[in-house]
């Protein structure tokens, strides 16, 4: 006798609708949050060509990276913030603020002139309402999409917001030629409002209705997801267990599992976040998932960011050869979240990440080596690749694992890894190629990604990882 057929057909009242990744739900909304990372690049692009004819590059480096410090130091907090209030609102509410500080910014650069002043403080603004919308997105999609969807989910947001990242540029330097800065800023704006209408709009479409407890049967498919994501705002109807397919759940536990104890409403904000780094330090998948997306991305930030100057220069080719080696590592992510988006890695997923990881190194060796301009461009499409479909996965097992009522607290964790480790990348190679050359830092930071490889490998809670 079939599943289907012992338990019954589910209840019209338990069934969930969720938005699928082709309809005008999460589509538009992914669509929708790439449109406002073409806004925020061609920004930042504006931003920084302004700040380096003013003050030289060696000055608009220092003020671009304390215009970026808000991001940092508020992101754990901000996590906090997002499990008090709930996903949809904060990230709503950051994108209408980031609307806010760019219509403040056009309107300043039209009535004062766009001096650097005022420049640096529009981006410390977005950066500080930034930190807000990255771990309340991350929160979000998390309860949008049904487990079964989340890779193809993720692969599909993450693929929006690279392409807009990657157009941005272009867009920046023609809106700087017909307006200035202030329609640079104009145009971002309309990004953002664009971004705020569209999560509240897929609200509408995906919200989950609650499953009737009487009628549903806790063991079928469709109770479990729905039970996964009845609202995508913890805090509004407090927390829910999931334990289905190993799914987090947000009360005490006694099968192995860290239990997650939640703090009093009234608790501080240094409670709250301790709360959540408790909650990573207690639970080894999470454990094992932060520590991994850490090694990996320290070792691709430096060669990514500033190794593509660097190997520039080595080879001759000055900034056209910089520009070829960039786009090959853009080529090379589109492809990889093409193919997460078809094929996702749902109950291979540890596979993608013991190969994954192993291609990164394979890739940063083969820089190491690189005789020539035109080798080089493999190596940083590999890394495209292979960092696009690992990232996808990453992302995927936190929001996967991370307990709902501490999920905005974990991603923000997630996220200032990923913040954080390009300055530090940025730095580490800088000096390493001054001690000891092109080619020893590169092979040191292939040694930083073997050992990603080998911390899956030994672990099988990621070696086995499944996301279906």
């Amino acid at each position: 006798m079939s599943r289907s057929m012992a338990t019954g057909p589910a209840p019209a009242t338990t069934r969930t609708k969720y938005p699928g990744l082709t309809d005008g739900g999460y589509l538009g909304f992914a669509l929708a949050m790439g449109l406002s990372a073409l806004g925020d690049a061609a920004w930042y692009v504006t931003l920084a060509w302004s700040v380096t004819a003013d003050t030289g590059p060696a000055r608009a480096g220092a003020v671009l990276a304390l215009a970026s410090l808000p991001r940092l130091v508020t992101l754990l907090g901000a996590g906090a913030v997002v499990d008090s209030i709930g996903p949809r609102k904060v990230m709503a509410g950051a994108d209408l603020a980031r609307c806010a500080v760019m219509i403040l910014a056009a309107a300043g650069a039209l009535a004062l002139g766009p001096g650097i002043p005022l420049l640096v403080a529009a981006a410390a603004g977005l950066a500080l309402f930034g930190a807000f919308f990255i771990p309340a997105s991350g929160s979000l999609r998390a309860g949008l999409l049904p487990h079964s969807q989340l890779v193809r989910g993720n692969a599909l947001y993450l693929g929006a917001l690279r392409g807009g990242q990657a157009a941005g540029g272009p867009l920046g330097g023609v809106l700087m030629a017909l307006g200035g800065i202030p329609l640079v800023a104009a145009v971002n704006a309309v990004t953002f409002a664009v971004s705020a209408a569209a999560v509240l709009r897929v609200r509408a479409r995906g919200k989950q209705a609650p499953p009737d407890a009487a009628a549903g049967k806790p063991d079928t498919a469709e109770t479990a997801e729905a039970a996964e994501a009845v609202d995508t705002a913890p805090g509004a109807n407090g927390p829910r267990a999931t334990q289905a397919e190993g799914g987090p759940s947000t009360a005490p536990e006694t099968s192995g599992r860290a239990a997650v104890h939640r703090t009093e409403p009234q608790a501080s904000l240094a409670a709250r976040i301790g709360e959540g780094l408790r909650a990573v330090a207690a639970e080894p998948r999470l454990r094992a998932v932060i520590t991994v997306i850490g090694l990996t991305e320290f070792a691709g930030a430096g060669p990514i960011n500033i190794g593509v100057a660097l190997m520039a220069n080595r080879n001759g080719s000055a900034a056209a050869g910089a520009g070829l080696l960039l786009t090959a590592f853009t080529v090379g992510a589109a492809a990889g979240f093409l193919l997460s988006l078809v094929w996702p890695a749902r109950h291979r997923a540890g596979r993608v990440l013991v190969l994954g990881t192993i291609g990164q190194t394979a890739c940063l060796a083969a820089l190491a080596w690189a005789p020539s301009m035109v080798a080089a461009l493999a190596p940083y499409a590999g890394l495209g690749l292979v960092s696009a479909a690992v990232g996808t996965v990453l992302v995927s097992c936190v929001q996967r694992w991370a307990p709902e009522a501490v999920r905005g607290r974990v991603v923000s964790i997630q996220a200032l890894l990923i913040f954080g480790a390009a300055p530090l990348g940025n730095l580490v190679i800088g000096v390493l190629v001054e001690w000891a050359g092109m080619t020893w830092a590169l092979l040191l930071h292939a040694l930083v990604a073997l050992t990603a490889v080998v911390m899956v490998a030994l672990t099988p809670l990621l070696r086995e990882a499944r996301l279906d």
